[in-house]
């Protein structure tokens, strides 16, 4: 395993800095391309460099941490991956698999060049994944404001945080639904949530979705496709919400914005939530007026090249690991 490779994130949300676009994949797959034909290697589970050539070698090591160091460093230990596996899979993607992602998946998006994508484990393999970013939901809405109503299965521990970072104006996704066929299938997560939420993607079907680090959520690209000649991918929100083909449930990609109704059969839930409510409606109700007194008061007009006015509002505050939630 290669020393010096920084992880930022533990546990079960991915770090965020491991998806690029494909033209950014392209060019450094190409370095190393170009580095393999000066002898450097992966296979045989071994990282091999040349120690004839340093400068070509240490390229060599920071691409592969860079790219793939999180795999590596993490994924590895968390999931029984092997070092080989990993290996394996950069000498694949490198030479074969990453030239066949345009060709296999530029219909399924309407400008595959501006999205971001990164290969992650899931499911006893190293699979692609698109992050379902702002560029993202803009491609298929239009907009980043599409507020529909959904459901959400959690537990209790994950209802606090939700209301929390409602509250607190978090920025953060979660994996939501309109129509479910079949139980959940976690037995503890047998709180369910109602909320209106803003949507970032919805599918027809289960997309296996995983949470980032920067608060969105990344689809796996092996789930584009769905029974029938229509992709998995809804062009419209409310087109989500008819016939499972599938017979499992449909998943929306959506921010938190207002809890609307809370159904457990652990009544233990419900003080904890009115108890959290209620604190934070107290000091939301006065965060603007206080606001203002700070740095609403100077009487400094708005005149160029200070003409923006300041806001007023409560601030968004970094939510918490939302990938259990």
């Amino acid at each position: 395993m290669n020393e010096g490779v920084k992880v930022k994130v533990r546990g079960y949300v991915r770090p965020a800095d491991q998806f690029h676009t494909l033209g950014v994949w392209e060019k450094n797959i190409n370095k190393m391309l170009a580095l393999q034909a000066k002898g450097m290697s992966v296979r045989g589970a071994k990282i091999t460099i040349n120690p004839k050539q340093p400068v070509a070698s240490e390229r060599w090591l920071k691409l592969i941490d860079h790219f793939f160091g999180h795999l590596l460093e993490v994924e590895t230990g968390r999931f029984g991956l092997t070092e080989k596996n990993v290996l394996d899979f950069i000498e694949d993607l490198i030479n074969h698999r990453f030239w066949s992602i345009r060709k296999q998946y530029e219909g399924y998006f309407p400008d595959i060049d501006t999205l971001k994508f990164g290969f992650l484990y899931s499911r006893g393999d190293i699979e692609p994944y698109v992050m379902i970013d702002d560029e993202f939901t803009e491609q298929f809405y239009g907009s980043t404001n599409n507020i529909k109503t959904v459901k959400h299965y959690t537990t209790g521990h994950g209802l606090k945080r939700i209301v929390e970072s409602i509250e607190n104006g978090g920025d953060f996704d979660i994996s939501t639904f309109t129509i479910v066929a079949s139980p959940f299938f976690r037995d503890e997560s047998n709180v369910v949530v109602t909320l209106d939420a803003n949507v970032r993607a919805a599918f027809r079907s289960d997309i296996k979705s995983l949470a980032l680090d920067n608060g969105r959520r990344a689809a796996n690209l092996h789930r584009l496709d769905y029974p029938g000649e229509e992709t998995n991918i809804c062009p419209t929100l409310d087109l989500c919400d008819g016939e499972l083909k599938t017979s499992l449930w449909n998943e929306i990609i959506a921010t938190p914005v207002e809890l609307l109704k809370v159904d457990s059969p652990n009544l233990a839930v419900f003080p904890v939530l009115q108890e959290v409510e209620e604190y934070q409606k107290k000091i939301k109700a006065k965060h603007s007026k206080m606001k203002r007194r700070l740095i609403g008061k100077g009487g400094a007009k708005n005149v160029p090249p200070y003409s923006k006015k300041p806001s007023f509002k409560r601030s968004k505050s970094a939510p918490g690991p939302f990938a259990g939630s």
